[in-house]
């Protein structure tokens, strides 16, 4: 119990590590020995627990995934979409730091996951989640990259527009 105790405390000192490092400095820039460092770990523990810094982010994203998942399935009824860019807008913060450090990629990979994308489906089942997919995170990466002005129900209002616009 106590090994397992430990490999918690050090992924989560780890990730708020990385975290704090990346609102001050460039990601790039971020090596494993300062984020053993500011995470008050060593570096074999870092290694211990993660592949790279890239792990680290990843599986943070699933983390968040993992809850929103349990919020959205405890809530019938919710429509996916707004419940996933709600998801977003309460961890903002999150993914505007991600965005300011280049990983917007990692984000397109976690809605891939988020709306079910498997290597092994059939092709037609394939390429209807990844459009349904790619569509969302066109929304989620336009509206990140402005800085998530908007919030959630403004977007559904503009989805709305996009879809039916209004006749002048």
């Amino acid at each position: 119990m106590a090994v397992y105790e430990n490999a918690t405390h050090v992924r989560t000192q780890v990730t708020a590590a990385l975290l704090k490092l990346m609102e001050t400095r460039p990601y790039q820039a971020i090596s494993i020995s300062d984020l053993a460092s500011a995470a008050q770990v060593s570096r074999s523990s870092v290694y211990r627990n993660f592949a790279d810094k890239d792990d680290v982010l990843r599986r943070y994203l699933m983390k968040l995934m993992e809850e929103w998942q349990q919020d959205f399935d405890a809530t019938p009824g919710q429509d996916f979409s707004d419940s996933l860019l709600r998801y977003f807008y309460t961890n903002r913060n999150f993914y505007l730091l991600l965005y300011r450090s280049g990983l917007s990629w990692m984000l397109h990979e976690n809605i891939k996951n988020a709306c079910g994308l498997k290597a092994d489906m059939p092709p037609i089942l394939a390429y209807g989640t990844a459009s349904i997919a790619g569509a969302l995170f066109g929304w989620a990466d336009e509206w990140i990259s402005r800085g998530m002005n908007e919030t959630p129900e403004e977007l559904r209002e503009l989805a709305k527009e996009f879809i039916q616009p209004k006749k002048t």
